[in-house]
C-alpha cells in the first residue's frame, strides 16, 4: 500500500493577530491528516506570534529582528514563506496568508490532483473571496491562461501548491530582489505558465481570500495610479526575462505602453 505523502502547509503571518486563530484552525481541521503547519511571524509588533504559540500540534516560528527589504510588504512575504519553507519537510507545500484560510477538503483535494497529474509540479486553486460570513464571491475560471500574456490570474497566494523539487529548482527566480513590487503568486504563475508550459488551476474553490480594505493591494496599488503603472512595468520585465523563444511577445505594445508611462513617472 502506497504511503500517503507528508503535506507542509507554510503560513506567513505579519500583524493579522484578528485572523491567526481561524487560519491555523482551518489547516488543523483538514480531512487529510498527515500534515505539518509551519507558521512564520515576520516579526509583529500585535499579539499574533503569542497567539500562534498556545496552539498545539503546529510549529512556530518569529523573525526576531525584522530587516528593511524595502517599502512594500511583497518581498517581506517572500521571504517569510523561504523561512518556513528551510523548516519544513513535506513532498508538496501549500502556501497560506494568515488572514486568509482554507476549506477542509483543501489538501486532500491537492494531494489528489497531483497523484492523478504526476508530470505536474504546481497547480492554483479557485479562491473564495471573503468579505464577512454573509458575504462571499466565488471566483470562476471564465478565461483560458494563454501563455504569450500580461498573465492576469484568478488566484492569491494562499491558492498555490507546489512540489518540494519545484521550489528547490525555481527559488532563485521567486527570490529576486530585482522585482520589488511583484507577489509570490505572480512570480510563480509565470513561472509555471512559460518556463514549465505547464499551467495547472484546478477548478474547485478550496482557499478563502480574506478582502482587507486596509491592505496594500488595496491601498497601495489602485488601479492607474503611479504604483499600479510601475508594477506593471516591473511585472512585464519579468517575463521578459524569463520568458526565452526567439520570438517577440504579442504583448509587446503594452509593454511599450507601460514602459514609457514609468519612466515618466520615475521623472516626477
Amino acid at each position: 500500500m502506497q504511503k500517503k505523502p507528508l503535506v507542509s502547509i507554510l503560513i506567513a503571518s505579519y500583524n493579522k493577530e484578528k485572523y491567526v486563530n481561524r487560519c491555523i484552525n482551518s489547516c488543523l481541521l483538514q480531512n487529510y491528516k498527515k500534515i505539518e503547519v509551519i507558521f512564520y511571524d515576520d516579526g509583529s509588533k500585535d499579539n499574533s506570534y503569542n497567539l500562534a504559540k498556545k496552539i498545539k500540534g503546529i510549529k512556530v516560528f518569529r523573525n526576531s529582528k525584522r530587516k528593511s527589504k524595502g517599502k512594500f510588504n511583497t518581498y517581506y512575504q517572500i521571504n517569510s514563506y523561504d523561512k518556513a519553507f528551510l523548516k519544513s519537510k513535506g513532498e508538496y507545500i501549500l502556501l497560506l496568508d494568515s488572514d486568509d484560510f482554507f476549506k477542509k477538503n483543501k489538501v486532500k483535494e491537492i494531494v489528489n490532483f497531483f497523484k492523478k497529474n504526476p508530470k505536474s509540479n504546481v497547480v492554483f486553486d479557485l479562491p473564495i473571496y471573503f468579505f464577512s460570513k454573509n458575504k462571499k464571491i466565488y471566483a470562476k475560471n471564465k478565461k483560458t491562461i494563454k501563455k504569450d500574456i500580461w498573465p492576469r490570474f484568478p488566484i492569491a497566494g494562499s491558492c498555490i501548491s507546489f512540489k518540494r523539487k519545484f521550489y528547490k529548482n525555481f527559488s532563485y527566480i521567486i527570490k529576486d530582489k530585482n522585482f520589488s513590487m511583484l507577489t509570490i503568486d505572480f512570480r510563480i504563475a509565470v513561472i509555471a505558465n512559460t518556463i514549465l508550459n505547464d499551467f495547472q488551476l484546478l477548478n474547485k474553490n478550496l482557499t478563502y481570500y480574506f478582502q482587507d480594505k486596509k491592505g496594500e493591494s488595496k491601498s497601495k496599488f489602485k488601479k492607474f495610479n503611479k504604483n499600479w503603472w510601475l508594477r506593471r512595468r516591473q511585472a512585464h520585465n519579468f517575463v521578459k526575462k524569463f520568458y526565452d523563444n526567439g520570438k517577440s511577445l504579442k504583448t509587446e505594445l503594452d509593454h511599450f505602453t507601460t514602459n514609457i508611462i514609468g519612466k515618466i513617472y520615475n521623472w516626477l
